[in-house]
């Protein structure tokens, strides 16, 4: 799906999200989407309980449609 859709489904069910594209060259960090002024989108690291604020993506990232929901299991 692309990112507004994983977002806003994200959002509802109070989830992270992730490329999958990149999840299968090894990066295991997710997005956090959040209204938060201060903390934007948060860039999350499932092992850890560490995060970083303000993503900041590439073009790249916008415009693919690899974005999926964690723990979002399909039909």
């Amino acid at each position: 799906m692309n990112i507004q859709e994983a977002t806003k489904l994200a959002m509802e069910r109070g989830k992270s999200i992730y490329r999958k594209d990149l999840r299968n060259k090894g990066l295991r960090g997710e997005i956090l989407p959040t209204n938060d002024s201060y903390h934007g989108m948060l860039y999350t690291i499932p092992d850890k309980k560490s995060y970083k604020q303000r993503w900041q993506p590439l073009a790249e990232d916008l415009v693919s449609d690899d974005w999926e929901v964690v723990s979002l299991k399909k039909n």
